[in-house]
């Protein structure tokens, strides 16, 4: 069994699924990917699971890492179960959509020589705490429930071979596919770009060490966060002192930058092509001015993720701006993390998981 958690939720899952497999004669080994781990080697006859959360309808892009590394396989069998944020309105419980995460996720294994078996969705309380607060007291129970009664379900039906798969229309699945690789691609790290620890940090270091993508650094005793942040929330959710935010002042920074892109790069995409053939027109010249202004506001948002923002974070780190930085509306959240669910420092649990 291969598992990614970043609050435990699916980690949870995952320990629901290896009790019903244990419950059926079967040998059960799991490894941790969140903790550096290798999707293993598996022979025909063997079946891997996957337990992984689903962050914009996609796999964690360190979970699509460990995918891409997998080894090929003679027909190993592979099912998948991705955990989502699930809510309660008026007192029912509505479930989380993982999008194409499975698809993607099960095709890419497809093409290595696995063979895909089953795919489900488990609903649990979700856990984005960097947008949004986690649900709490009767309504985390009854996420939990759900969750807990999701992930049964799919581990009984591995463990009597009943293959079952998500179903997915062929609008949903392009949507899906889309909505993920551009999370996967840009909104991850931007969202990563929002993250800011505020006076209350203690320099512990928990959130670097624990870090699934090795995307935090410790910087002057602060957290400093790098492209490679996958948005799981852990950093958020563990952080012992609740220290780390979103950043209002960033999120409003971005927000104003990426309108002022969208506005400006039009007229520039016209101005451009202008330039370089006057006079120019005709069926073509919309799509030319549309393709070309993809390509500036691209261009625009990969200068905003990095040059601005190093810039940014050497002016945020100013005593004089630094409380202005780190004030966040995320500051009176409560931090989630599943049922006694505990971060591993990601070091000492590599040597144990490889």
């Amino acid at each position: 069994m291969a598992v990614f958690s970043g609050s435990g939720n699916a980690m949870r899952a995952a320990g629901i699924v290896g009790s019903e497999l244990l419950g059926s004669g079967r040998n059960v080994d799991a490894v941790d990917l969140a903790a550096g781990a290798a999707i293993p080697a598996l022979d025909r006859g063997d079946v891997l699971v996957i337990c992984s959360s689903t962050l914009g309808f996609s796999v964690p892009s360190v979970v699509m890492e460990r995918l891409k590394a997998a080894p090929r396989s003679g027909g190993a069998a592979v099912a998948m179960l991705c955990v989502c944020g699930g809510g309660v309105k008026n007192g029912r419980t509505s479930g989380g959509w993982s999008g194409a995460a499975s698809i993607v996720a099960l095709g890419l294994l497809r093409r290595k020589g696995w063979k895909p078996v089953a795919s489900a969705d488990a609903s649990y309380p979700q856990n984005w705490t960097q947008t949004a607060e986690a649900p709490a007291g009767a309504d985390e129970t009854a996420l939990l429930e759900r969750g807990d009664g999701d992930a049964r379900t799919f581990g009984r039906a591995i463990a009597e071979g009943r293959g079952a798969f998500l179903r997915r229309n062929i609008l949903t699945h392009t949507l899906g596919r889309l909505i993920g690789w551009i999370f996967r691609t840009v909104v991850r790290r931007m969202l990563g770009r929002l993250f800011v620890a505020d006076d209350s940090c203690t320099s512990c270091g928990l959130c670097a060490r624990a870090c699934p993508a090795t995307a935090i650094t410790m910087r002057d005793g602060l957290p400093a966060w790098s492209l490679r942040c996958c948005a799981c929330n852990r950093c958020i959710n563990a952080c012992p002192a609740s220290a780390i935010q979103t950043s209002r002042a960033r999120l409003v920074l971005v927000a104003l930058a990426n309108i002022a892109a969208m506005i400006a790069a039009g007229p520039a995409a016209r101005g451009i092509l202008q330039a370089a053939a006057p006079g120019s027109g005709g069926p073509f010249f919309g799509l030319a001015v549309f393709t070309l202004n993809i390509a500036v506001y691209a261009a625009f948002t990969a200068l905003q993720i990095g040059p601005l923002d190093s810039v940014l974070r050497s002016i945020e780190r100013k005593p004089a701006l630094r409380r202005f930085f780190a004030a966040g509306h995320t500051k009176r959240f409560r931090r989630y993390l599943a049922p006694g669910f505990r971060p591993a420092d990601r070091s000492s649990a590599m040597s144990t998981t490889r």
